[in-house]
């Protein structure tokens, strides 16, 4: 019987006015920058009186500070993600939670100004069928990443350990402003399913960068034995693999790249 698979998708957005929320991604929080005062947009708000409070210190009603909320726009996109991905042959379970982390700064052409940026964060996780292939489970970034189009958008899919397997991860940092090819997300799946199942390994966490270039991501392998015969058969799998020439660390100390 194989592992079911878990898939967590990361993406954050975020969103920048003065001390209201953000609800919009892309553009419109200059917009709310020149707005604040509750004007269309066209003009500058003034800088407010210096006594008045930072936003730790004040005390908005909630008319004063509108709860922030995630743009419409890419609510919608989430949603579709997710439905897409629960479409996909092998998910067994699909959901997802989104955060917001606000932060606030003071806003440099006027002192007296705060600027609260709104982080929004979605994970995904998705629990594949244990018999998944692959091909199954490469899909999963792959189709990410045709609805969620965005720098900000961090996969980390995990399969656990059963009979005859190790657990494995592989995270996708910031790839997702691109399309991702089948082919690439099919052979790092499978580079980790094979390794998985190679004897003497005993921990394996793999990373592609956001250029998704395989061999300029990291592997984070575990082997049980310092014998170099065992790490010279384990070496020789990984040759094998769409990992062949990524920067390898753990048993196989640290060969990053300058």
């Amino acid at each position: 019987m194989r592992s079911r698979l878990v898939v967590g998708l990361l993406v954050t957005l975020a969103c920048t006015v003065p001390l209201t929320a953000c609800s919009t991604v892309e553009g419109l929080a200059h917009d709310a920058l020149r707005s604040s005062d509750g004007s269309n947009g066209t003009e500058t708000a003034p800088c407010p009186r210096d006594d008045v409070p930072a936003p730790e210190q004040a005390d908005p009603t909630p008319e004063q500070t509108p709860a922030p909320t995630l743009d419409p726009a890419v609510a919608s996109q989430v949603g579709t993600a997710l439905r897409q991905v629960r479409a996909l042959p092998s998910v067994a379970e699909a959901t997802q939670t989104t955060t917001n982390t606000p932060s606030s700064t003071p806003d440099p052409t006027c002192s007296t100004r705060w600027v609260t940026a709104n982080h929004f964060a979605s994970r995904f996780t998705v629990t594949m069928d244990p018999e998944a292939t692959p091909a199954e489970a490469g899909a999963v970034p792959t189709t990410m990443a045709t609805e969620l189009a965005w720098t900000g958008v961090s996969l980390t899919l995990t399969v656990p350990a059963d009979e005859g397997q190790i657990a494995s991860t592989v995270h996708y940092e910031g790839t997702f402003d691109q399309q991702i090819p089948t082919s690439t997300s099919t052979a790092v799946a499978q580079g980790l399913a094979t390794l998985a199942a190679t004897p003497h390994v005993t921990g394996l966490e793999a990373s592609i960068p956001y250029t998704m270039r395989v061999d300029y991501g990291s592997l984070v392998i575990g082997v049980d034995s310092e014998d170099q015969g065992v790490l010279d058969r384990v070496r020789a799998v990984i040759d094998t693999t769409a990992f062949a020439d990524t920067t390898l660390h753990g048993s196989f100390g640290n060969g990053a790249k300058p």
